[in-house]
């Protein structure tokens, strides 16, 4: 019987990316895949979009910028009926990191992220089966099947089910994956295309129906349909089918080329009743699938693992009470229910079967647009920038229009001070302190922010956001209010706590209420 910290089952994006921000964090990693070697990649990827949330988490594992440079940017969503733009979500005006989408296949994604788990130490072993997890014990032991047919007794601390919708690991702990039927099939197919090639996503509204177009690297396209039972399927039509789709649901004049391949499949969407069992976790698709409208499940299961990722180190270090890894399912089951409200909408708006319908839904996407709900509601939550833990139950809707700053929200991130060119705020494993003077610093913060220092400076990261640039303060001004305060911010950018400034004891307690023992000293800066 072997032993490791962490055991991860499944490599594909979400497990990699887990898998490379643990190992970031000094946690040792073992990854397995059922898949050969040369199966490592599909080429018939479903997804084709990181959004800006995403993109700004994917610069704490170093692959942000090679990312971009690999991918088409989309600087907008715009949607149309009948050749007419209605309207457009624009995604420069969030305040990310990375103010754009990004077209780009996942499996591109993946070969960056398997490479940057090797230069971390990491491995994958393809042709490695789980079979079966015993739970009775303190620790999960996992039965792995290898491709030569011997069979291993694999210990760990935690073990991960990274393994998809199919999810074996799910199986084995009988956690059942409720959801509700989706009648539809949705077809794929990449083009080359020739045409206007601006940098946004198309969803074009016809009387045939929806035609999503996602603009790729290399002059390629991305086109997906509905399929409705009974209907012909797509995978299997020519290219005169195609264009003429285009042409009906489009008015725009793209020319389409021999596609490079297509796809009809039937989503499976549900949730598992369950995102733990003792010391197993299920992350990305094993936990959740929606509805792959709007290009929202990779995205999904991706801050899945960044919100695991901190949470489990610290633990699997002795700094975090295991009781923080409960907050997991909490926060990404809520996450899932938000993600699923964006592609109901979707939906709704899309499935229109009347003219009078679609003419109801054309005036509602361009009211949307005049009264700004598209850039202050529908960006947001559309680049997943504005999904957030906050305990509220009002509309999802209303709660993006929320500015001011709430514990569970994700705040901006800001990489750069006068005394710190290029330093990033967050901290890898940590939580960090901002101590936020007021829109206009008064005479006595600096004697405030010293007292803050001398009580968090030895448990944590202390950023006084006072030499920020006015700018700088300015954009966090309606984030935070008028009133100095302390902000306690996760490693994943998720807002933790707040406290008056003058009461950095309260944020100390906030600490000693998650931890298993005090955090290592750290600078304060």
């Amino acid at each position: 019987m072997t032993g490791q910290n962490v055991l991860i089952v499944g490599a594909g994006a979400v497990g990699t990316l887990l898998a490379c921000d643990l190992l970031q964090q000094s946690v040792p990693v073992r990854i397995v895949d059922a898949k050969p070697p040369q199966e490592e990649y599909d080429p018939h990827s479903r997804a084709v979009m990181i959004w800006p949330r995403v993109l700004e988490l994917l610069e704490k594992v170093g692959i942000a910028d090679e990312l971009v440079s690999r991918g088409l940017r989309a600087d907008d969503v715009s949607f149309f009926s009948r050749g007419r733009r209605l309207g457009t979500v624009p995604m420069t005006k969030l305040g990310a990191a990375r103010p754009h989408g990004l077209g780009i296949v996942q499996s591109e994604l993946e070969v960056l992220l398997h490479r940057r788990l090797a230069e971390l130490g990491g491995t994958i072993e393809y042709g490695t089966e789980l079979t079966a997890i015993d739970t009775t014990g303190p620790h999960p032991t996992a039965t792995l099947r290898h491709a030569d047919g011997r069979t291993e007794q694999a210990a760990a601390d935690w073990l991960i089910g990274a393994d998809g919708a199919g999810s074996v690991t799910r199986r084995l702990l009988g956690i059942p994956y409720p959801g509700v039927p989706f009648p539809l099939g949705i077809a794929l197919g990449d083009f080359p295309v020739t045409g206007p090639r601006a940098s946004t996503v198309e969803y074009h509204y016809a009387d045939s129906g929806l035609l999503p177009l996602v603009h790729l690297p290399d002059g390629v396209c991305r086109l997906a349909t509905i399929v409705a039972p009974g209907e012909t399927d797509w995978s299997d039509r020519p290219l005169p089918d195609w264009q003429r789709m285009v042409d009906e649901r489009t008015s725009l004049p793209y020319r389409l080329g021999e596609p490079l391949w297509t796809r009809t499949y039937h989503p499976r969407p549900g949730v598992a009743e369950r995102f733990r069992e003792g010391r197993v976790v299920l992350v990305g698709d094993a936990a959740h699938s929606v509805v792959p409208l709007g290009g929202q499940g990779l995205n999904l299961g991706l801050q899945d693992a960044f919100n695991l990722g901190w949470k489990l180190a610290g633990v699997v270090h002795g700094v975090w009470d295991e009781r923080i890894v409960d907050t997991y399912d909490a926060e990404r089951r809520k996450a899932v229910e938000q993600v699923r409200t964006v592609i109901r909408t979707e939906m709704e708006l899309s499935g229109a079967p009347t003219a009078r319908d679609r003419r109801l839904r054309d005036l509602k996407v361009a009211a949307a647009h005049r009264t700004g709900l598209l850039r202050h509601v529908a960006a947001p939550l559309m680049s997943q920038i504005g999904l957030g833990y906050a305990a509220t139950d009002e509309p999802l809707w209303r709660s993006a229009l929320h500015r001011r700053a709430r514990p569970g929200d994700r705040l901006p991130f800001f990489h750069r001070t006068r005394q710190h060119a290029g330093a990033p705020l967050l901290d890898q494993r940590d939580h960090i302190a901002l101590l936020w003077p007021g829109r206009r610093p008064a005479a006595g913060w600096q004697t405030v922010a010293d007292g803050a220092r001398r009580v968090l400076g030895d448990r944590l990261p202390v950023h006084d956001l006072a030499r920020l640039t006015p700018s700088g303060r300015t954009a966090l001004g309606p984030l935070f209010g008028k009133r100095p305060l302390i902000a306690l911010v996760r490693p994943d950018g998720h807002l933790a706590h707040l406290a008056a400034a003058h009461r950095p004891a309260e944020s100390l307690g906030h600490l000693d209420r998650l931890v298993s023992r005090p955090l290592t000293p750290s600078r304060s800066r």
